[in-house]
């Protein structure tokens, strides 16, 4: 499986607490300073006004990072754009180790906490990885893999999201 589009969503500890257009200037100083490293900040997009959407999102030529409200659980979602030339689990390691690290960033320029003991990985491809029990046997070991590397000791639970052969693969991850 050639796969290189995904993300990763954790979920804010206290969606109460977030205001949405408090991130702007948070996402435009990281820009200013560059924060994520391997990473070429851009833009930021303003989508606060929709329901359960993307919120807002931080542009980079890598990925995009946003505090997105979708299905109604805020939290810091890292998309994938382009490929990283390494393999699997390692590309899947990297993608997880910028979604923690700009949830750290977050927690300490916005005061958003964000706890890391429950996800989501998403796979943006239908093409290479359609939501069915076949392609979570083949990416299951990856994630499990990746998920070690950068939490090690920790052991988690995968499991579909949803079986809705429409939607996007998603693994939800639980801390065990």
């Amino acid at each position: 499986m050639e796969l290189h589009r995904l993300g990763v969503k954790f979920f804010a500890s206290d969606p109460a607490s977030i205001h949405l257009e408090d991130l702007i200037p948070v996402f435009h100083g990281w820009i200013q300073r560059q924060v994520i490293p391997g990473h070429v900040l851009i833009d930021v997009h303003d989508y606060s006004h929709i329901q359960n959407g993307p919120g807002i999102l931080l542009v980079a030529h890598e990925g995009n990072f946003s505090l997105d409200m979708s299905d109604g659980r805020p939290g810091l979602f890292y998309y994938r754009k382009t490929p990283t030339a390494l393999p699997a689990t390692e590309h899947i390691a990297a993608i997880v180790k910028s979604a923690v690290q700009a949830c750290a960033l977050l927690e300490k320029d916005a005061k958003v906490a964000i706890k890391m003991d429950e996800g989501l990985v998403i796979a943006n491809d239908r093409l290479e990885a359609p939501n069915d029990e076949a392609t979570l046997a083949e990416l299951k070991p990856a994630v499990a893999a990746a998920l070690q590397q950068v939490f090690p000791g920790a052991a988690f639970n995968l499991s579909r999201a949803n079986s809705d052969p429409k939607e996007r693969l998603a693994i939800t991850v639980q801390r065990v």
